[in-house]
C-alpha cells in the first residue's frame, strides 16, 4: 500500500493535513502532499517558497529497515527529498540532493532510566527506549540508502533554524 493512501487523522495527536503548494511546478511527487506534523508543514512551506529549492517531494520512497528489537524488516518512508541550489562566489551553482527527516530531539537520543521505578515511569521509559532504537535503525538505513544515491541526510529537530 502506498503511504499516500494513509490519510491524515485528527486522532494522531499531531497537526496533520494536506499542503497546497503555491509553486506546484517545484513539487515532483505524487499528490496529495500530506504533512503529518506541524514541523513537516513548515518544511513543506520552506521547500515551496525557498528560491534555492529547485525540486522537492514528500515521502519520496520507501526503505526497508531491520528493527533489532523485534528482529523483523519493516518499511519506512523518509519525510522529504529536496534538490537545493548552492551558490558559490564566482562559480556556477552546485546542486545538492537531500533526504530530510523530521524528528523530535528526544527521539534521537538515548533516554535516561527513570529515577522512580513506578509502573507508569517504567512503561514510559520502555516506549521511549523502543522509539529511540527504532529511529536508530531507520536512520542507519537512511544513511546507507542516501550514500548509494549520492544524497545527503538532513535530520531536523525542534532546534533547527527552520522551526524558529
Amino acid at each position: 500500500m502506498s503511504i499516500k493512501k494513509v490519510k491524515p487523522t485528527a486522532k494522531s495527536g499531531f497537526k496533520q493535513g494536506y499542503y497546497k503548494p503555491k509553486n506546484p511546478n517545484k513539487y515532483q511527487g505524487p499528490m496529495p502532499i500530506i504533512y503529518r506534523s506541524s514541523w513537516e508543514r513548515k518544511v513543506c512551506h520552506w521547500c515551496d517558497h525557498n528560491v534555492d529549492v529547485i525540486r522537492w517531494t514528500s515521502e519520496p520512497f520507501s526503505l526497508k529497515y531491520y528493527n533489532i528489537l523485534d528482529k523483523k524488516f519493516h518499511k519506512y518512508y523518509p519525510d522529504f527529498y529536496v534538490k537545493i541550489r548552492k551558490k558559490v562566489e564566482g562559480q556556477e551553482p552546485i546542486y545538492e540532493d537531500y533526504i530530510i527527516e523530521v524528528k523530535p530531539k528526544a527521539q534521537l537520543k538515548k533516554p535516561a532510566p527513570p529515577r522512580r521505578k513506578t509502573k507508569k515511569a517504567l512503561e514510559n521509559y520502555k516506549w521511549a527506549y523502543e522509539t529511540y532504537v527504532r529511529n536508530l535503525c531507520k536512520t542507519d538505513a537512511l544513511q546507507k540508502a542516501a550514500k548509494t544515491r549520492n544524497f545527503k541526510v538532513m535530520l531536523l529537530t525542534e532546534d533547527s533554524k527552520l522551526f524558529r
